[in-house]
Formats: C-alpha cells, structure tokens, sequence
C-alpha cells in the first residue's frame, strides 16, 4: 500500500473532522467510503456539509445517494435555516 489509503471514516467521525468526511463523501474508490462519510455528516450535523452531500445525492450508487439524501434533511432539520442554504 502506497503513502495514501483509504479515508479512515471512523477517526474522522470520531474527531469530528468535516472536512475530512467532506474529503471522503467524494472518494471514487469506494462507494462503502462514501456511505459511511455521509452517515457521519449526518450525524455530525454540520451545515458545511450540506452542499457537498447535495452534490452526493447525483452519485452513482444508489446507497450512497439515499443517506446523502436523509443526512440533508437531518442537517436541515437540526440547524435550521442556514443549513437549508
């Protein structure tokens, strides 16, 4: 393996490193990588993300747009107005 693998979404999450998850949410790699990066952001529920994973919900695997989708709403529905941008 090279200097760089895969993103580690589990630290990022466990960090609460959004832009790290924003970084892995657009892995071309691995859709697994890009679920779990949507999962966290959703869960984090930072409005920074929102942009990147409305830009996800135009992925190719169906999964990966699905939670991008219902992180979206979580993010709006938690952070209110700004997070609707």
């Amino acid at each position: 393996m090279g200097l760089f693998g895969p993103p580690n979404v589990q630290k990022l999450r466990a960090q609460k490193d959004v832009k790290g998850l924003i970084k892995a949410l657009a892995y071309p790699k691995d859709w697994h990588i890009c679920k779990a990066a949507a999962e966290a952001l959703g869960q984090i529920g930072d409005s920074r993300a929102v942009e990147p994973l409305t830009t996800a919900l135009g992925d190719e695997d169906r999964f990966v747009r699905e939670i991008a989708e219902e992180a979206v709403h979580r993010i709006a529905s938690e952070g209110g107005s700004d997070a609707c941008a």
